[in-house]
């Protein structure tokens, strides 16, 4: 098998996939997935990559690995997770030692050239201090023709204030949608599938105001992921959206 963890050159056996086990997954997600969509869109997204089984995938941005256990256990996948955070890597190992979950960050990916089928990024890429740099890296490493799964916010009106901001150089932040085009054609993919899926963002606040009573420190948080100070929390709720986008590294790249 070839090399396409740098110093790591075996990928995990697989275990059968279990339908009953992916339907509890799906429809009561397990305790640390934090994003709207959870696992239902992660399915989604898989599906619309279709991934053959044992196919090499990476998810970037991956937290305490449940979605990597997710791609292993239930849809067969050779899956690890990248994440920049060691301390949720580590909870992530304590409750699955056989996990593949590496600590890097997004800029410098740990693989090699042309060595994987695919990359999931969920509700990952805006948080990235330089996302030209990250796209870069994502298109280093997947093979021609191989598939960058995407669900993220976005700021739903091009006429909307930019929400990204410019760090040393580096582009941080929600972006809208014309921004986004931008960024992920200049990195040499083809836009294969682009969807609106605000309605779990909605779903997402709903479930978290039931949960603490006021959805206050969410939009907090909002707020500090976009860093733009100048967008109001009146302009966030109303104009802010989630999207689920399938692009495909060219195959002359």
């Amino acid at each position: 098998m070839s090399q396409w963890i740098k110093h790591e050159s075996i990928c995990p056996n697989q275990s059968k996939d279990d339908a009953a086990l992916a339907q509890s997954v799906i429809t009561n997600p397990p305790e640390g997935v934090l994003r709207p969509g959870g696992l239902r869109l992660t399915r989604q997204i898989v599906d619309a990559c279709a991934f053959a089984r044992g196919m090499k995938v990476i998810d970037l941005g991956c937290g305490t690995g449940i979605t990597v256990e997710y791609l292993v256990n239930t849809l067969g996948l050779c899956a690890a997770g990248v994440d920049i955070s060691e301390e949720r890597l580590q909870q992530g190992r304590a409750r699955n030692a056989g996990l593949r979950l590496i600590q890097a960050a997004g800029e410098a990916l740990p693989f090699a050239d042309s060595s994987v089928d695919g990359i999931l990024a969920e509700c990952s890429l805006s948080v990235m201090q330089d996302l030209p740099q990250v796209l870069a890296e994502i298109a280093r490493v997947l093979l021609p023709g191989g598939k960058l799964a995407v669900t993220d916010m976005y700021v739903r009106l091009d006429s909307v204030l930019q929400t990204s901001c410019t760090n040393k150089g580096q582009t941080v932040g929600i972006r809208n949608y014309s921004e986004l085009m931008k960024l992920f054609k200049g990195q040499g993919f083809k836009i294969l599938h682009w969807e609106d899926q605000t309605a779990f963002l909605k779903e997402f606040v709903a479930m978290y105001i039931m949960e603490h009573g006021s959805a206050e420190a969410l939009w907090q948080c909002m707020l500090n992921r976009q860093q733009d100070k100048q967008l109001s929390r009146q302009s966030l709720k109303s104009d802010l959206g989630y999207f689920a986008l399938i692009a495909e590294k060219c195959a002359d790249r």
